[in-house]
């Protein structure tokens, strides 16, 4: 059963969110940089079309802020958003991220990769599976992926928006 639902529209808004859905885990910093990842991967590669090699390029010549940000502005009023959807159960938390372009072959980077150990990029989703999440998985053809955490019986279930909640004070 889904609890909750959220957009995401620009990067800023990224870790704040990340924070407060972790709050509820576990490991809470873990889960929320891995959150932050996947959201991130939707907002630049999925919903801005960002491949690999451009970003490593941008990145390598300084340029990958304005890059982004010039993309975003160029969607305009248009929606383009990543959904981020959270579902609690007894003992886990299942964090659904969905963004709006057409996927990617997701495989070869759910594992560390010799050949991108020197990028500035590409070792996200190999990160967040391994240290991040109880599992993670990708469905279809690439733009939803799902990940799984446990729970920490002892927190509150709380979201943003809850009464008293602060994002800092949760991650």
């Amino acid at each position: 059963m889904i609890e909750a639902v959220y957009h995401v529209r620009h990067p800023r808004e990224v870790v704040p969110l990340a924070c407060a859905l972790a709050c509820r885990c576990a490991q809470p910093e873990l889960v929320a940089a891995g959150l932050a990842e996947l959201i991130t991967n939707g907002i630049e590669h999925g919903n801005l079309d960002i491949g690999f090699a451009r970003k490593r390029d941008w990145l390598a010549c300084g340029d990958f802020e304005r890059q982004r940000d010039r993309r975003i502005a160029a969607l305009g009023a248009r929606e383009h958003s990543v959904c981020v959807s959270v579902a609690n159960c007894a003992e886990l938390v299942r964090f659904r991220v969905r963004d709006q372009g057409r996927g990617f072959d997701w495989e070869p980077w759910l594992r560390f990769d010799d050949s991108r150990a020197g990028a500035p990029n590409g070792r996200g989703i190999a990160l967040a599976r391994a240290a991040c999440f109880a599992s993670l998985y990708y469905i279809g053809s690439g733009n939803v992926v799902e990940a799984v955490a446990l729970r920490d019986a002892a927190r509150p279930r709380c979201a943003p928006g809850d009464p008293g909640h602060t994002a800092a004070a949760r991650c």
